[in-house]
């Protein structure tokens, strides 16, 4: 979970999100990197059902296996231009 990579599919940012599960966390990415640079503390959440993250910038909520899905599918096809 910790090198799980996001992107939006709203507004395709790749940069800053945060995640609700057990735990509240705001993470910053590098998608130059395809990983977490900076991560929050994890903070308890009140909604231990919560399964989503949402976008800082267009502030739209996914669910989280979805949002890594297409986190996934960019950093392949990322790393397949980079070859």
């Amino acid at each position: 979970m910790m090198s799980t990579f996001f992107v939006c599919p709203n507004c395709g940012n790749d940069k800053e999100f945060k995640i609700f599960t057990s735990n509240f966390q705001v993470i910053r990415q590098s998608p130059e990197l395809g990983k977490r640079v900076v991560e929050s503390d994890a903070l308890p959440s009140l909604r231990q059902n919560d399964n989503y993250i949402e976008c800082q910038l267009c502030l739209k909520k996914y669910e989280y296996d979805n949002a890594a899905a297409i986190g996934k599918k960019y950093i392949q096809a990322s790393q397949r231009l980079q070859k």
